[in-house]
């Protein structure tokens, strides 16, 4: 019997039943983040280490990113956060843009960590921005979001038939 490959340490397989867990939570964080007037977002799983190095600490960007040149010698990230990636998008456009901005966000990021139970590599992260808006009443939106969800997701929801 042959040895079988083994995942990158610190990443998962998703079999159907933990795929069903990420679907239906992807679902509710849409459902939530949509039922506030939120508009779906996506930006490249790969960016320029540039743009984390201007925006985040020598930390994540010197010991937590996955960092490699490209064929042309570009040093390239898988990326470790999403915030530097919308930074770039909005102010690529920013006098197109209708403000405040409300933009949600849900996918895979990456840091080169050292995996421990409930902390892995490779994540999944929901994001919820609204850009434009320096109030308390916009603090008390972004709480009220992360609170519906919680809501959708205790044991009356339909949730506590997954896996804790």
């Amino acid at each position: 019997m042959t040895t079988p490959i083994l995942p990158v340490k610190g990443t998962r397989d998703f079999y159907p039943r933990i795929m069903a867990i990420r679907t239906w939570l992807h679902r509710t964080a849409r459902k939530v983040s949509e039922s506030f007037g939120y508009q779906e977002y996506e930006g490249p799983f790969l960016e320029s280490i540039d743009l984390y190095a201007a925006k985040s600490g020598d930390e994540l960007v010197n010991q937590q990113s996955y960092v490699f040149p490209d064929r042309d010698g570009n040093l390239i990230t898988l990326r470790p956060e999403l915030t530097p990636t919308l930074a770039r998008m909005v102010a690529k456009r920013q006098r197109q843009l209708v403000y405040p901005l409300r933009w949600w966000s849900f996918g895979p990021c990456w840091r080169y960590e050292r995996p421990q139970k409930g902390r892995s590599r490779e994540f999944f992260q929901w994001n919820v921005d609204l850009i434009g808006v320096n109030s308390p009443e916009a603090d008390a939106e972004i709480a009220a979001i992360v609170c519906q969800f919680l809501q959708r997701g205790g044991p009356k929801s339909g949730a506590s038939q997954y896996p804790h």
